[in-house]
């Protein structure tokens, strides 16, 4: 069961996305309770996609949501407060 569901969204941010996750990761365990990390994309056009692909295979508290297009910030985190458990 999750305890804290944490909602980023994200437009072109490939520079901050590592940094952003080991910093948040690192907080968060910190807590020594259930979590999960919903990484919304919306509609990056840079390398944010496949950096987000790539964490998740490391950690499986990892969720992606993709955005064809850029919908802006209410639409993302709408869409993240859906899916969080």
């Amino acid at each position: 069961m999750t305890s804290l569901s944490v909602i980023v969204p994200v437009k072109d941010e490939e520079g901050s996305l590592p940094q952003l996750y080991k910093e948040l990761s690192s907080t968060l365990k910190k807590i020594s309770a259930p979590y999960e990390i919903i990484f919304i994309d919306d509609g990056s056009e840079d390398k944010s996609g496949k950096i987000l692909s790539a964490l998740r295979k490391k950690d499986s508290r990892i969720k992606i949501i993709s955005f064809r297009g850029n919908f802006g910030k209410s639409a993302a985190l709408s869409a993240g407060f859906e899916k969080a458990k």
